[in-house]
């Protein structure tokens, strides 16, 4: 969590999910089922007042700013985000490697439509 309070800092945080990273398919094979045990990371979705983060595995994949909260929307069919960007031009982001379960979709979809 430390690599994005450098980048929020000053922001207010609107939306924060948390969620387990998924064990990798070779960290599977070479540990075999002692890997289900270890202690997993966490993967961030962060949106505040001027930006959208996403990290996954330790590693920032989105860091977009946006223009109006409202205009913010959920496909949960697609997993796609779609928001307007600051030159009001229409960008997507894809949520597939994010592991959302049922509650994830509801928490966002309550908080962004």
């Amino acid at each position: 969590m430390s690599v994005f309070d450098k980048l929020i800092k000053g922001e207010d945080i609107l939306v924060k999910l948390k969620t387990k990273s998924d064990i990798g398919f070779w960290q599977y094979q070479i540990l075999g089922i002692l890997s289900l045990f270890m202690e997993k990371g966490n993967d961030y979705l962060i949106i505040t007042d001027k930006r959208i983060l996403m990290c996954i595995k330790e590693n920032i994949r989105a860091n977009f700013m946006y223009n109006n909260f409202s205009k913010i929307k959920i496909n949960t069919k697609s997993d796609l985000l779609s928001f307007l960007n600051e030159d009001n031009e229409m960008q997507k982001i894809s949520l597939s490697d994010f592991k959302l379960e049922y509650d994830d979709y509801q928490f966002l979809k309550n908080k962004l439509n």
